[in-house]
């Protein structure tokens, strides 16, 4: 497994941007190569500072398509088995997941290797999350996690995949703590305005018919 891995990285090195879009789609539509995409996103940027963020675009656009295959085989599986799971059927995690989806695909999306990535892809199918919906949600996380991984390689250089090595829990960790964070923070600013919309008018006396009688 090691000498394919090697061939592969080998292989796609040669084509920089595009060989980071291969790898990425491949890695996320099912060849399992945990972290080999981020270590070579971080010796390209090391090498061509320049061309960076346009290696971090290219990982993150072949990571969005590359899950789409498997977002859309959990919705055919879906759709073959029966529509959708009713709530009794769901476990709590999977309602959790259902009522916060695109909250837990930029999660899933900033997991470090080798934590699981594409069971949360298949539940997003499952649970026939809006298509759109999970692409900016991956592009969002995407953004985040290569984003950081490419001002690594353009700081540290050579040495940024020993340094991505020792600090990628702690960086994974802050990441999604901040994203929780933001986006706790944006639906408690938003549940006054949904409480009031959802209450809708109160006073039925000024309707038609409900006149007071004289």
């Amino acid at each position: 497994m090691k000498s394919f891995r090697a061939k592969i990285s080998y292989a796609l090195l040669h084509y920089r941007g595009w060989g980071l879009f291969g790898l990425s789609f491949l890695d996320s539509a099912g060849v399992s190569l945990p972290g080999l995409k981020d270590l070579l996103l971080i010796y390209l940027s090391s090498q061509f500072p320049r061309l960076a963020w346009f290696y971090a675009l290219d990982c993150t656009l072949g990571t969005a398509v590359g899950s789409l295959l498997i977002y859309v085989l959990g919705r055919s599986g879906a759709r073959i088995f029966r529509r959708k799971p009713s709530k009794k059927e769901m476990s709590r995690a999977m309602r959790w997941i259902q009522k916060n989806d695109f909250l837990t695909v930029v999660v899933a999306s900033l997991l470090p290797p080798p934590l699981p990535f594409k069971p949360f892809l298949l539940a997003a199918g499952v649970l026939r999350m809006s298509a759109t919906r999970m692409v900016v949600a991956l592009m969002v996380g995407g953004a985040i996690r290569f984003g950081i991984e490419a001002w690594i390689g353009v700081r540290f250089g050579k040495a940024g995949p020993e340094y991505l090595k020792a600090h990628i829990l702690s960086i994974s960790f802050w990441a999604i703590a901040i994203i929780v964070l933001l986006t706790a923070a944006y639906q408690k600013l938003l549940a006054p305005a949904r409480s009031a919309d959802s209450s809708g008018p109160s006073d039925k006396g000024d309707g038609p018919g409900n006149s007071p009688a004289n």
